[in-house]
């Protein structure tokens, strides 16, 4: 049987300067992240050992840096290059699934949010 860990980090929340938009690259807003990373931490759970498994910490802070470090025009940008660090930097990561959020998007209309999502796995 195969196995099938996930771990996700859920609305992490960023204020940063992206937008297609001069005054959003301005003004700033806050962008919202959810990550979903599947992996084996079989030998992590039963070692209790970190090094073993994908430490959520060091997730948080790459995306921490992609979010607030860097300006873009789209949230695509956003999702995209945070899936492909995960890849590049975690080999344990199998399959990976971001979404990320822009409250209140510039539209004509009454929105809560926009998202996009990418998936992404070796």
């Amino acid at each position: 049987m195969e196995k099938r860990h996930l771990i996700r980090l859920h609305n992490a929340v960023f204020y940063a300067y992206h937008g297609n938009h001069r005054e959003e690259r301005r003004l700033g807003g806050k962008f919202h992240v959810d990550v979903e990373m599947e992996t084996d931490f079989t030998e992590a759970a039963d070692t209790d050992n970190l090094a073993k498994t994908v430490n959520y910490a060091d997730i948080y802070d790459m995306i921490n840096g992609i979010v607030t470090e860097e300006k873009f025009n789209l949230i695509e940008t956003i999702a995209k290059k945070i899936a492909d660090a995960i890849l590049a930097d975690w080999p344990m990561v199998r399959r990976v699934s971001v979404r990320v959020r822009k409250p209140g998007a510039p539209i004509k209309g009454v929105i809560d949010h926009v998202e996009v999502q990418v998936d992404e796995s070796r």
